[in-house]
């Protein structure tokens, strides 16, 4: 059985589609659904923070017959999940920013005449029966997902570099006016906040499954790297609470904070050349040193070899692009220099280990029955083989190398 067909969809019906219907059309009772089918939009494997379906529809409008496509983002049933993403406001976090900030930040690219989209339009949110955010089905219009097992190539890359610098001017501009509509992501995905802690647990769990893969290697060339790697899961947490801690003297931005390949949806035109990006899934986002999003994208999300040739390239383009938005938004603030974004980059640097080691493994992982983040938390037999299966994986084992020996001599282990 395709692993896609494991998600129960029968809970969303005709009279939840229907409230999705007239909601967007602004209560309009002439409305009649003739026909729907729904099924899950993603696989096993594709998405840990959410559940995904997609609903075809037909109704009957003023007399006449209207087909469309809607994609429903569904908190998630599994019991350790959903407790997570209860306890951190993830989907509350989440319709904060499609519903409060990204539609002022399309109103500020518009005033300077940018019709750049950054991401799909959210166009319904509801609690009943399931939290949930709606969103017009954007393959409709031609975009498509990359394989996530491949990394973005410099193309790609310079697309959604782009995109980030869009995001990130237009909310620092709109945080010197309404510095309120941030209160939602001031806080990070790794906290000291005592009632957000249960995720942490997978930072520590990827960092002792790191130390036992290096172990299993029996190479003496990484002997000198192990104590200290046996040491990670002491510190991860902390140094991670300081990638996350705010310096308000600095330039501040909102983070996607979860840029990676299957964060985003590619629209290609002739000859298969790609034409544009669209960035989704803001659970994580949070305001603060733009060194978050630069280092992520560029360790989890970008080819090694790109990331290795292009590093410098990609930065200089978001510099440059971000430096043009705030000019062209009459930004009244510093605007940072380019040695500016490189120093948070460095300042920010540990989080490219919570890229590589905790997010490399899961992109770069083959689809399987178990793969669900329930399993990959649980201590069980299958948990422990879970994770061991997905670190296991060959194509991922030279680019960790490279990247232990890189982030020892940088202090990330120290």
């Amino acid at each position: 059985m395709d692993s896609k067909t494991m998600l129960d969809c029968s809970w969303v019906d005709g009279d939840l589609l229907l409230s999705i219907l007239k909601a967007e059309q602004h209560g309009s009772e002439e409305i009649k659904i003739v026909d729907f089918n729904v099924e899950a939009a993603t696989k096993k494997g594709d998405n840990y923070a959410s559940e995904m379906y997609r609903a075809d529809l037909e109704y009957e409008k003023d007399g006449k017959l209207v087909k469309c496509r809607r994609i429903l983002k569904v908190i998630p049933s599994g019991e350790i999940q959903r407790m997570i993403m209860e306890k951190n406001s993830i989907f509350p976090r989440e319709i904060a920013v499609y519903r409060d900030i990204l539609p002022k930040i399309h109103s500020l690219l518009e005033s300077i005449g940018d019709s750049t989209s950054i991401s799909p339009k959210c166009i319904f949110t509801t609690d009943d029966p399931k939290t949930m955010l709606v969103f017009e089905d954007i393959k409709d219009a031609g975009f498509q997902m990359v394989d996530r097992k491949l990394g973005l190539d410099l193309d790609h890359s310079k697309l959604v570099i782009g995109k980030l610098a869009k995001l990130h001017a237009c909310s620092a501009v709109i945080y010197q006016s309404n510095p309120a509509v941030m209160d939602p992501v001031l806080e990070g995905a790794i906290s000291t906040n005592p009632e957000r802690q249960d995720f942490l647990e997978f930072y520590r769990m990827c960092s002792r499954q790191v130390a036992q893969l290096v172990k299993s290697w029996n190479d003496p060339t990484y002997n000198h790297l192990l104590e200290r790697l046996e040491n990670l899961p002491k510190t991860i947490i902390s140094r991670g609470v300081q990638v996350y801690t705010r310096d308000n003297s600095c330039f501040n931005v909102l983070n996607h904070d979860d840029v990676w390949t299957n964060n985003m949806m590619f629209k290609y035109g002739g000859e298969k050349s790609v034409e544009d990006v669209l960035l989704f899934d803001y659970q994580l986002a949070y305001y603060g040193s733009p060194g978050v999003d630069l280092n992520y994208f560029l360790n989890a999300a970008v080819q090694e070899a790109v990331r290795e040739k292009h590093w410098l390239e990609l930065i200089r383009d978001y510099h440059n692009i971000l430096k043009s938005t705030l000019e062209k938004l009459d930004y009244f603030g510093r605007i940072p220099s380019l040695e500016d974004i490189h120093v948070e980059i460095i300042r920010k640097g540990f989080h490219r280990v919570n890229a590589v080691l905790c997010l490399l493994p899961i992109a770069f992982m083959e689809r399987t029955e178990n793969a669900e983040m329930d399993v990959f938390l649980q201590e069980s037999e299958a948990g422990q083989a879970f994770r061991k299966q997905i670190f296991s994986n060959p194509r991922l084992e030279g680019i960790l190398k490279r990247a232990l020996v890189q982030y020892n001599q940088l202090g990330y282990f120290d």
